[in-house]
């Protein structure tokens, strides 16, 4: 535009107040009008140095692109450079968390790439967490220390998350096979590796949830239920003792039953009513050779009977209980039709099947002994095995 049109022409002394005016969208529009491109594009320059508001800033910048002449090659290279930069600080600030946040890092990490800024365009890569576009751009920067530090950091990241893969797939094949004790240990190691992992740690949870109390478990077979308490010495009483027997006459702690000298006996512990035997209170330790009738005070009867060296079963004739069956220490299931054993490992009742007798656990045949957690549901032999809360 000559200079005689532009004091004749109202459009250019619009555009010259509201650049006076600080409003400098208005002043674009009014060069635009005039014809005046370049003028247009510098407003929404100032527009972009001023303003505090990203998008505003970038809506300013990419509109200023629209008016700059093609041929103007190096001011537009730095209008792009402005939009990148700023893109990526944003998101060193507040992070690229939505999926328009990252598609438009992504395209401010290809342009600095392409305005020869590789150093940026790795820090974009970085917040992306594509690592591989990462050590490209840190490699063309020749930020050799801080491509060496990444490789290492990958190596570390790689070998972790197989270690995590290794550890759930040993979880998984673990928990199908009855192999529980290995599978917690697995899940406590994978949460270690992986503390974010909140799917994982909610499997260590579950599973936690359904494991028996320590040393002890409580089986339904064949519709009877019978208690297990994997350790002896073992208290009976009416308190909060190891094998708790509800009646009148009995004491909190009435009578322990242990193995002394590789013989199983019962003591009273200095009860209320007494421990007896056909009708007999015992003073000291009492041996049990065979199957024997024994009195909790006057209103509660138990059978006991050896069943190995080191374990027992205990019917309760009559009181509350009456019915109850609890075998103390580990010990086969043959009394109760089952050519199975169970033990305590680590506190962990295990349920092993007798040499040629199929165990199933949920329908998968199971070669090895399994770990018991609530709710499980079992086959031995053709008999039915439950694990009760």
């Amino acid at each position: 535009m000559s200079w005689l049109k532009r004091i004749f022409d109202g459009r250019h002394r619009r555009a010259l107040a509201a650049e006076g005016a600080g409003q400098w969208r208005r002043a674009a529009a009014l060069w635009a009008e005039a014809e005046e491109p370049i003028r247009a594009a510098e407003a929404l320059l100032h527009l972009a140095d001023r303003s505090k508001d990203l998008e505003e800033r970038l809506e300013a910048w990419h509109d200023a692109l629209r008016w700059l002449p093609e041929e103007d090659e190096e001011r537009r290279e730095e209008v792009e450079r402005r939009v990148a930069l700023a893109i990526l600080a944003d998101a060193k600030a507040r992070g690229a968390a939505s999926g328009e946040e990252k598609r438009r890092l992504l395209e401010a990490a290809a342009q600095l790439e392409l305005l020869d800024r590789a150093r940026e365009a790795a820090e974009c890569f970085e917040l992306l967490g594509r690592h591989e576009d990462q050590a490209r751009c840190l490699e063309l920067a020749g930020e050799v220390e801080k491509l060496e530090a990444l490789l290492e950091r990958t190596a570390r990241a790689e070998a972790s998350e197989s270690r995590l893969r290794r550890l759930m797939s040993d979880y998984e094949m673990a928990l199908r096979y009855g192999a529980r004790l290995e599978a917690r240990d697995a899940l406590r190691e994978a949460t270690r590796l992986a503390p974010e992992e909140r799917s994982i740690s909610e499997l260590l949870r579950r599973l936690e949830a359904r494991m028996p109390p320590p040393s002890r478990v409580r089986l339904e077979v064949g519709g009877k239920r019978v208690a297990f308490v994997g350790r002896l010495p073992a208290v009976l009483g009416r308190g909060e003792v190891d094998v708790p027997i509800r009646g009148t006459s009995v004491s909190r702690e009435h009578a322990q039953v242990a193995v002394e000298d590789g013989a199983l006996v019962i003591r009273d512990l200095d009860s209320r009513n007494g421990t007896l035997i056909r009708g007999l209170p015992i003073s000291g330790s009492i041996a049990l050779t065979g199957e024997t009738e024994i009195g909790l005070g006057d209103d509660v009867s138990l059978a006991i009977r050896p069943l190995g060296p080191e374990s027992l079963l205990i019917e309760v004739l009559s009181g509350f209980d009456r019915g109850d069956r609890i075998v103390l220490g580990a010990g086969p299931l043959a009394w109760a039709g089952l050519e199975a054993d169970v033990r305590f490992e680590e506190g962990w009742a295990v349920l092993a099947a007798r040499s040629g007798v199929e165990l199933t656990l949920e329908g998968q045949t199971c070669a090895l002994p399994v770990h018991l957690l609530v709710e499980d549901r079992l086959v031995v032999g053709g008999r039915p095995v439950e694990v009760l809360a």
